[in-house]
């Protein structure tokens, strides 16, 4: 099985190879149009499951949203801007969260 640094490599050449990186630089331009794309998957997501269109319409979206999410890693990685394993700091970030208390940061 691949690791999520893997993914995002496969995947971020395969965009390549497709034409999504066709810019001369990476910018905050291009950052933005990049997180747009990951925010226009979640949407998705949500109108799927809001029109109940299925699970698997559901999880194919949600495959989207890490698609759209590794390329943007794996563009700033190769762009100087990111260091680092993405399957680290998930790793990272994970550990912290469960140190968390119980509905930590949530105004019920």
């Amino acid at each position: 099985m691949k690791t999520i640094d893997e993914w995002a490599y496969t995947v971020h050449e395969n965009a390549k190879n497709k034409g999504f990186h066709d810019f001369p630089e990476v910018d905050v331009q291009v950052a933005l149009m990049k997180l747009a794309l990951v925010h226009s998957e979640v949407s998705e997501v949500l109108e799927a499951y809001r029109k109940e269109q299925g699970a698997d319409k559901i999880m194919d979206e949600i495959a989207d949203i890490c698609i759209r999410t590794f390329d943007f890693y794996q563009m700033l990685l190769e762009a100087g801007q990111v260091r680092g394993s993405l399957d680290e700091a998930i790793s990272i970030k994970h550990a912290k969260n469960t140190g968390r208390p119980h509905m930590h940061g949530v105004l019920a």
